[in-house]
């Protein structure tokens, strides 16, 4: 008889009141603290940039001609700060954080170390508002579910919960940010909760409103792009399509570069610390030779304002949205922290603009607004990059006030949003270069290991031991059967598991000497066939496991049950049902 000392729980009835008025008190909980996080972001960030361009840059200022070489320092500055820090005591900053938010989502149970969103702050305000090209929408996801993941561990909520709290958090944070609470929800249900049902997003939907009403409490209402549309042309609305097909090979040419620019920072041979100071060489040059209200300098929001205000001629708008490409690609590909959401809107604005008013010379008669393909190229963009349509369509709404722009931004992030699935097969810029072995994580990984069961790739090919087995016997079983991990009985209970690679752990003269017995691991956890291989991962990760054991409970006379051991799950099982999603 075996009788494992854990016992799996099963996830909490969705009939429940009194579990779903738990989950909505934490999500308003961890909606305040998303917006308030969202109000000491931007308040970081500014006093940054005040301190950088208003004290620190007068103090170096270099004339040559026109051009001011003092610029060139502010994000080198800012790097040398950031760049130990992330280092030495968070790595997890380093980038955007959301490729972070995925490996803690599918691999990590939601667990994130607390420090992680304090640091965030920290080296992203440096890093935005010295002169660094990157965003805000990253730093504040983390941020905002970092607070979730802390919360979620201190009441011991199990995983599936944490992950709901850590999308609450960073759903709250990007409504706060942008005053955009549809957008926010929806940011965190596409981009990283992916597969969750109708009453799982609500709570996500009333933390992102609370964030957004909290932040709103201290900023302005104002929207965060000044933009007016009065109509839409109908027999524009082929042309959309075509644009948003277009701009998801733009995207796709931009990923790979980025790409390759993590790629080559990661091979030069220095300090991890210093190369956030490299990147912040190539986006000084790029700032000192460009008008400063051009924005390439932060995230480009004030840029974009500027072109709509001001329009630029059509070689301008592509010579800016390659500079900016280029700026960001050096600031977070070098290590520098921030995100991609400002800098693409900023690069889907200047090549939608470059669209838009190439067609206007060309057809006069026929566009009537070329300032609408701006946001019809910050919408395809972003879509393409995050294999994400619907967050970014409601967020520009949103920031703009504008709902004629619903149905053209719709049709051109949707058209994007399936070619670049083609493109990129499945992966998204976030989840391109996360790694887990020789695996990478897609889009979709949390929703796919929910619906893999445990029974689909357990393995059956059990063999089991006795304790009292000597080890040389035990290494000559394990190379006869090719198996690394054999159940160790003792006259038929379920005692523990021995694994082959713990024989190089113990001194090969003592082999003659030893048992099973003496290498054995206890089994502390079991789990049951019909559990989903996400809740598999979760328990081997908590539990430090690796491999867990497949039993299930049975009834047998007298009403007395028994634990029967089914099979076995390892490591290297997961791996190869990843490999497997990959291909398909």
């Amino acid at each position: 008889m075996m009788n494992p000392s854990t016992k799996i729980t099963a996830r909490p009835s969705r009939r429940n009141v009194d579990y779903w008025l738990k989950i909505y008190l934490f999500a308003a909980i961890i909606g305040a603290l998303g917006g308030g996080v969202a109000i000491i972001l931007r308040i970081s960030i500014d006093g940054i940039r005040y301190f950088f361009t208003d004290i620190l840059l007068p103090l170096i200022t270099i004339k040559v001609g026109n051009y001011n070489l003092g610029l060139l320092f502010l994000p080198i500055i800012g790097a040398l700060i950031v760049g130990p820090i992330i280092s030495k005591f968070a790595p997890e900053t380093k980038g955007s954080g959301i490729p972070v938010l995925f490996e803690s989502m599918a691999l990590k149970g939601g667990k994130l170390r607390g420090r992680v969103g304090l640091t965030k702050i920290f080296v992203s305000s440096i890093t935005i508002g010295s002169g660094g090209s990157a965003g805000i929408e990253g730093p504040i996801a983390l941020i905002g579910a970092n607070m979730g993941s802390i919360f979620g561990s201190k009441l011991r909520l199990n995983p599936m919960e944490k992950r709901l709290l850590m999308t609450c958090g960073l759903a709250a944070g990007i409504a706060g940010s942008f005053h955009a609470p549809l957008g926010g929800a929806l940011f965190g249900l596409e981009i990283l909760f992916q597969g969750v049902t109708l009453i799982e997003s609500i709570p996500v939907f009333f933390a992102a409103a609370i964030g957004a009403l909290v932040a709103n409490l201290f900023f302005e209402t104002n929207h965060v792009i000044s933009f007016t549309l009065n109509s839409v042309n109908p027999q524009e609305f082929g042309i959309f399509l075509i644009v948003g097909i277009i701009f998801a090979l733009i995207a796709f040419i931009w990923i790979k570069f980025h790409h390759g620019a993590l790629l080559s920072f990661k091979s030069i041979k220095i300090p991890e610390w210093l190369k956030p100071t490299i990147g912040a060489i190539f986006t000084g040059i790029i700032i000192v030779f460009t008008p400063m209200g051009m924005g390439l300098y932060g995230t480009g929001i004030n840029g974009i304002e500027n072109v709509l205000e001001n329009p630029l001629i059509p070689l301008l708008f592509l010579l800016f949205g390659i500079l900016k490409m280029i700026s960001t690609s050096a600031t977070i590909g070098s290590g520098g922290s921030g995100g991609i959401f400002g800098p693409s809107l900023y690069i889907g604005c200047m090549y939608g603009g470059f669209f838009g008013y190439t067609l206007e010379y060309f057809f006069p008669n026929f566009i009537e607004n070329p300032q609408l393909y701006c946001f019809i190229g910050m919408a395809a963009f972003f879509s393409a990059l995050t294999i994400a349509p619907l967050n970014i369509t409601f967020i520009l709404v949103e920031m703009t006030g504008v709902t004629h722009l619903i149905t053209p931004l719709l049709i051109a992030s949707v058209a994007s949003y399936f070619v670049s699935r083609v493109l990129l097969r499945g992966t998204s810029i976030y989840t391109l270069l996360l790694k887990r072995g020789e695996t990478s994580l897609k889009s979709e990984t949390i929703f796919k290991m929910e619906n893999i069961r445990v029974t689909d790739i357990m393995s059956t090919n059990l063999i089991t031991v006795s304790p009292d087995l000597p080890i040389l016997e035990f290494a000559r079983m394990s190379s006869e059967h090719g198996l690394e991990q054999f159940p160790v009985l003792d006259f038929g209970k379920l005692v523990g598991i021995a694994y082959i690679d713990d024989l190089f752990n113990l001194n090969y003269e003592q082999w003659d000497s030893i048992t099973v017995n003496q290498m054995m691991k206890p089994v502390n956890v079991t789990i049951e066939p019909e559990r989903s291989l996400q809740n598999c991962m979760d328990k081997m990760h908590e539990h430090e496991l690796r491999a867990i054991l497949v039993t299930k409970e049975i009834v047998v006379e007298d009403d007395k049950k028994d634990i029967i051991l089914l099979g076995i799950l390892s490591q290297n099982d997961i791996i190869r049902a990843w490999e497997q999603q990959k291909q398909e």
